[in-house]
């Protein structure tokens, strides 16, 4: 009865244990993989447009999403390579301040 009690135990410990593993390996952020959905047309660059329709949601976001794109842009060649992009996911995001 012990063993049994043990065995069960143990498997359920090894099953959690697997689980969080997986949990935390899809937390990582993928930025090949994101970047191969934004580019829609497979030019290994992003344009304003794939930006748009894949980050737009709302039509009233529009002028933030450009503003965001035009930063991201560094060489300002209208479109995101993926030095660009990986680039822009690697910097810490500023956090809201608080207006005054």
């Amino acid at each position: 009865m012990i063993s049994k009690t043990i065995k069960l135990g143990l498997f359920t410990l090894a099953l959690c244990s697997v689980t969080l593993v997986t949990a935390q390996e899809k937390k990582q952020k993928n930025p090949e993989k994101a970047f191969e959905k934004m580019d829609t047309d497979s030019s290994a660059s992003i344009s304003l447009e794939e930006f748009k329709a894949k980050r737009m949601k709302d039509a009233s976001k529009e002028e933030r999403i450009t503003k965001r794109f035009e930063k991201m842009d560094t060489n300002a060649d209208g479109s995101l390579d993926f030095e660009e992009f990986k680039a822009s996911l690697d910097k810490p995001k500023k956090k809201n301040k608080e207006k005054k």
